[in-house]
């Protein structure tokens, strides 16, 4: 049975709020209340969505995740693609994706902590992974392993969550310019 077009907003708008404040405040941090008081909702009405706010900050994680594995889907060559998907993270992340793994730690029923692995594997590092792996076998890339380049992507990306206003450049083109530096290296070569 479809809900009404009314509740989908509702779940949609509790999600995207939760994971404004679930970044500034981390899981500790956060009160149902607080959700509740931004999204303009009663605490019965966020319960209808979801069980608790365990099972919500999973779902949080869960749909922003689903979104970079879109992106990778994305139809082009591996530096469009990485470009595309550097830009995703950089725009949607107010804080290191990192601090969000970290949280794991607070979630206690088992199928929420299976459900975060699988997000961040399914949805982030697999496909990343499969796209690296791709560049590795097409001869596009070289490194040791596709495990290897995918963690060293995803870290220097992660170290620029925030920045690009600081260093006076629109997300795009830092996402570019880190994309670049990655594919290319940094050393000055003849």
């Amino acid at each position: 049975m479809n809900r009404p077009r009314r509740e989908h907003e509702n779940a949609d708008r509790i999600l995207a709020i939760a994971w404004v404040l679930f970044q500034q405040k981390g899981y500790k941090g956060v009160t149902v209340d607080e959700i509740c008081a931004r999204c303009n909702l009663t605490k019965p009405t966020l319960y209808y969505y979801f069980h608790n706010k365990e099972d919500l900050f999973v779902k949080v994680l869960e749909r922003q995740l689903r979104l970079f594995h879109d992106v990778l889907q994305q139809p082009g060559g591996i530096e469009d693609r990485l470009k595309l998907m550097a830009t995703a993270v950089l725009e949607n992340f107010q804080t290191h994706y990192t601090l969000l793994i970290h949280e794991r730690e607070h979630i206690k029923k088992p199928e929420n902590q299976h459900a975060m692995r699988e997000a961040f594997r399914g949805y982030l590092f697999n496909p990343l992974h499969a796209l690296m792996q791709s560049g590795l076998e097409n001869g596009l890339l070289r490194g040791r392993n596709a495990e290897m380049l995918t963690l060293m992507y995803l870290g220097v990306i992660n170290n620029f969550i925030n920045r690009a206003d600081r260093m006076g450049l629109e997300t795009a083109s830092l996402a570019a310019e880190l994309t670049d530096l990655f594919l290319e290296g940094v050393s000055k070569r003849s």
